[in-house]
């Protein structure tokens, strides 16, 4: 058996843990889930050893079911969900629940950095908008509501730094992790003082950034008992899940871009320069790939714009599916391909729980509109698909417009098992949309650093080449240019007509 490496792969709701070869094939795999806390209905807590014991259990689960050997394993790699954070004491350990990315507690925070920090300031240095979503608004909540753990925090770690820790005993973030904090300053690739001296946070309480693929340790004699692995096997810095995402698609030169839709979509360019946007519509931080940037979009209901007509209107497409032995949204997507492209005029917005990029746009709302008498499920179907690839469209011009070359888009996530999804956003997107053959992008990434790490291979753009396996290329239909184009027009001019209304006022 050649040599592997061992992706942990710490999403919101569990732990993946896949052993990859160089050619970028899956040797073993395991998956477990662990629990959220709701403490009150806004708040999201994830208590941080549950990550830890659920790495070791997938890792032996894994091992055991494919009868690895740990001599095989020649370094271990982590990648995560970004923006969660957690307290621990100089042992690691814990000082209270992780407050996880979803979590909103922290409006209060967020006006005092605005406050303390002009946001123009903290735009330029961070590359980021001031929001609840990430890092530093709830390490201010937590210095702020229970100081007492706060002065006891030896350093506030992401999920990709506690695991990094549980694996080596060192406190290390990479730099797309530590650039999603709000307290980075991604030109310096270093903690920025100009934000830390204002709120108060010292910062000796934050984890040492290092690149993405370094070797940060080896394995723990403690940590290699718990895993079944050898003991001082490389650990190497990972990265962010969409950084990695994007990395696992091979996005590494400038021109092309990675998009997950899932529950919602995330787009990520590849940049060679810091890119910032006057009207802060996109967000830049660091890519896993040396010296580079990713100038992100966030949509937040895209592909929950589909599960909404599958649960609400499609029990015909439910049972089909069901008689066939299918999945419904093969038998759901299959439905659009009976309507025109344009959908006879039927026009859908997916902002179901208001707009991300580049509106931002907390009020917008789902709608469907130009519905004649004569249109049916399937027109609602294919609206549905072809809003979503708008609205993903709209953010690609506006990384066009800040100089952003785009020549080809590479797709993951639940989306882009559907051919006649993709071929429709590759349709409106006027841009060639490539599918990957591996589904689980964001641990391929991490897979790539790891094997740069040990230098199996010479750089991460070749290893990039070697272990990214291309499935297919649908490239825009060009009968589809004039329908597209003015449907596009239509889809934004709906948008503007009706954004300031405000549907969830009394």
């Amino acid at each position: 058996m050649s040599e592997l490496v061992l992706a942990i792969d710490a999403g919101t709701t569990g732990i993946r843990s896949m052993f990859f070869d160089p050619s970028g094939n899956v040797v073993a795999q395991a998956y477990s889930e662990f629990e959220s806390l709701f403490p009150h209905p806004s708040w999201v807590e994830q208590r941080a050893d549950y990550w830890w014991t659920k790495s070791c259990d997938t890792i032996h689960s894994a091992m055991k079911e494919s009868r690895l050997s740990p001599e095989h394993v020649v370094a271990i790699s982590v990648t995560n969900q970004r923006e969660t954070i957690v307290p621990v004491d100089s042992s690691g350990k814990p000082l209270r629940n992780a407050i996880v990315w979803q979590d909103r507690r922290t409006v209060q925070q967020c006006d005092s950095i605005a406050r303390a920090v002009p946001p123009d300031l903290v735009y330029s240095v961070t590359g980021l908008t001031i929001d609840p979503y990430f890092s530093a608004p709830k390490i201010l909540w937590i210095k702020e509501k229970e100081a007492e753990v706060f002065d006891r925090a030896e350093k506030f770690l992401l999920v990709h730094d506690y695991l990094i820790y549980r694996l080596s005993g060192e406190f290390a973030t990479d730099y797309s992790n530590a650039s999603r904090t709000l307290l980075f300053d991604i030109r310096r690739a270093d903690w920025s003082d100009e934000i830390l001296g204002p709120l108060g946070i010292p910062p000796d309480k934050l984890a040492r950034p290092v690149e993405s693929g370094s070797q940060v340790g080896g394995l723990s004699p403690a940590a290699s008992k718990e895993t079944g692995l050898k003991p001082g096997t490389p650990v190497i810095a990972g990265g962010g899940d969409q950084q990695c995402a994007a990395l696992g698609v091979g996005v590494v030169r400038e021109g092309l871009i990675k998009s997950t839709t899932g529950t919602g979509t995330f787009l990520l360019a590849h940049s060679r320069t810091v890119r910032r946007d006057p009207g802060k519509r996109v967000v830049c931080s660091r890519h896993v790939v040396p010296n580079s940037f990713v100038i992100e979009a966030s949509m937040f209901t895209t592909g929950s714009a589909l599960r909404w007509f599958r649960n609400n209107l499609g029990s015909e497409e439910v049972s089909v599916a069901e008689a066939r032995g299918v999945d419904a949204y093969d038998v759901i997507t299959e439905a659009a391909e009976k309507v025109p492209p344009g959908s006879e005029g039927v026009i859908h917005i997916p902002h179901f729980a208001g707009s991300g990029a580049p509106n931002w746009n907390p009020h917008a709302r789902g709608i469907f509109a130009g519905l004649a008498l004569g249109h049916t499920r399937n027109h609602l179907i294919r609206a549905i698909l072809e809003g979503v690839s708008y609205d993903i469209r709209n953010n690609v011009e506006v990384m066009r417009e800040l100089g952003i070359p785009v020549s080809e888009v590479r797709v993951t996530g639940g989306a882009a098992r559907s051919r006649t999804w993709m071929q429709i956003q590759a349709d409106v997107l006027r841009t060639p949309v490539v599918r990957t053959q591996m589904e689980e992008a964001t641990a391929l990434g991490a897979a790539i650093l790891a094997f740069r790490g040990v230098n199996i291979f010479k750089s991460i753009p070749e290893a990039a080449e070697r272990m990214v396996q291309l499935r297919d290329r649908l490239t825009p239909t060009p009968e589809t240019l004039d329908v597209y184009s003015r449907e596009y027009l239509n889809f934004k001019a709906l948008y503007d007509a009706v954004a300031d209304i405000r549907w969830d006022e009394d």
